[in-house]
């Protein structure tokens, strides 16, 4: 059974990651997806518990290695968000607006 991810979360960034590239320190996952330390370090141990991936502590680095590659990504694009967050349609504005005093 896949493992569903949201599409656009932290979670999906680091997993697409590590779908492309091999061998993967804490660093580098850092610094070329722009997370603060802290932040990554709690998603991993997250993504640890559940089975997904292996920390593996070296004196000094850690190596990020993925266990399972059966992802399915739900949710919506963030192209598909802008445009249904802009198919509001068109608002009144106090010029469209006609009445007694505008007659």
């Amino acid at each position: 059974m896949p493992i569903e991810v949201l599409h656009g979360s932290l979670e999906e960034r680091i997993l697409r990651y590590l779908l492309e590239a091999y061998p993967v320190t804490t660093a580098m996952l850092a610094r070329d997806l722009r997370i603060p330390r802290p932040r990554l370090d709690r998603q991993l141990k997250a993504l640890a518990l559940r089975g997904i991936v292996e920390l593996e502590d070296l004196t000094d680095k850690t190596f990020v290695r993925l266990l399972r590659q059966d992802f399915s990504f739900f949710g919506y694009k963030d192209s598909q968000r802008k445009r249904f967050k802009q198919s509001g349609g068109n608002r009144k504005t106090s010029k469209d607006v006609e009445g007694p005093m505008f007659g």
